[in-house]
This record gives C-alpha cells, sequence and structure tokens, in this order.
C-alpha cells in the first residue's frame, strides 16, 4: 500500500484544514485527496463545519463575573491568613507556656534537662545522617536483592492474610 492509497483519518483530515499538518502530512493528504473522493467529502465537510463555527461568537460572561471570581480569591486568601495567624497563635502560645514553665521551675531545674534534650537531639542528628551515609551505598548495591527478599516474604503473607480475611468472611456470612 502506497502513502497516497491510505485513507485519511478524522484527526488528520482536521489537521490538514487547520493547516497543522506536518509536510509529509500535507503531503500525503494532497496527494491522495486527488483520487479519493470520500476523503475530499471528509475535508469539505470539515471546511465547512469551520467556516460555520468561525461566524459564531462565544458566550459572554456575566457582567458581575470578574468581581465574583476576585470575591471568591479575596475570601479563599483571607481564610489561608487567618489560618496562618491560628498557627502561629498557637506556637507563639506554646513558647509563652514553655517560657513560663522554665521560668517558674527555674533555670538550675531546666538547664540541665535542656541541656540535655539538645544533646540527645545532636547524637540522634548525627548517628541518623552517619547511618545514612553508610546505607546509602549497601541499598544501591543490594537493590535487587532487597527487593527479592521483600517479594519472598510478602507474597506468602500476603496469601495468608487473604485466606485469613477469606475465612473470617466465611465465619461473618455464616453467622
Amino acid at each position: 500500500m502506497t502513502p497516497t492509497t491510505r485513507h485519511l483519518t478524522d484527526e488528520l483530515a482536521q489537521r490538514y484544514v487547520d493547516g497543522v499538518a506536518t509536510e509529509v502530512e500535507a503531503a500525503h493528504c494532497t496527494g491522495h485527496l486527488a483520487g479519493c473522493d470520500g476523503c475530499s467529502l471528509l475535508v469539505e465537510s470539515y471546511r465547512a463545519l469551520g467556516d460555520a463555527l468561525e461566524g459564531l461568537g462565544g458566550p459572554e460572561p456575566e457582567p458581575d463575573f470578574t468581581a465574583a471570581v476576585m470575591a471568591r480569591i479575596d475570601g479563599a486568601e483571607r481564610a489561608a491568613a487567618r489560618s496562618r495567624r491560628f498557627a502561629s497563635a498557637v506556637v507563639a502560645a506554646a513558647a509563652v507556656l514553655l517560657v513560663a514553665v522554665v521560668g517558674v521551675s527555674g533555670a538550675a531545674v531546666s538547664a540541665p534537662a535542656l541541656s540535655g534534650l539538645t544533646v540527645a537531639f545532636g547524637d540522634a542528628f548525627h548517628a541518623t545522617s552517619v547511618g545514612l551515609e553508610v546505607a546509602a551505598p549497601l541499598l544501591r548495591a543490594l537493590r535487587l536483592q532487597i527487593v527479592l527478599a521483600c517479594v519472598a516474604l510478602g507474597v506468602p503473607l500476603l496469601l495468608a492474610l487473604r485466606r485469613l480475611s477469606v475465612r473470617a468472611e466465611a465465619r461473618v456470612s455464616a453467622s
């Protein structure tokens, strides 16, 4: 079958009429339309449809459309700002409460606890960063083995859970 004997699809005919077909597609269309009445009718129907639609105007928006959209946007922005203010107030209240507790309990009581907490967070962060530095190359090197192990453990587990759920459904439907 040569390219000129292949009939035009709806999409190709529409692209040809709109003038957005590639050069190869346009050449195919021109050659094919010279000898195919069916495809010529298809292209002419698309041209007639385009001409008819070109004269139609789009629907006019309501006169207050822009104002209504802007009012909805302003309302959404006010709600977001209210939510941010509320979150900020909660954080500020928590900070004030923490300062009050530290002030009431005295620096002698709270300083060692806060210092210990800071050291614990620092140690945890350091351990996590070292663990990630070690784990990243291992995970890259053992990716296939890890996937296979997960499948080997996961499939039997899922099958067992499926059996248990089927049995539980049978008991519920029997009673």
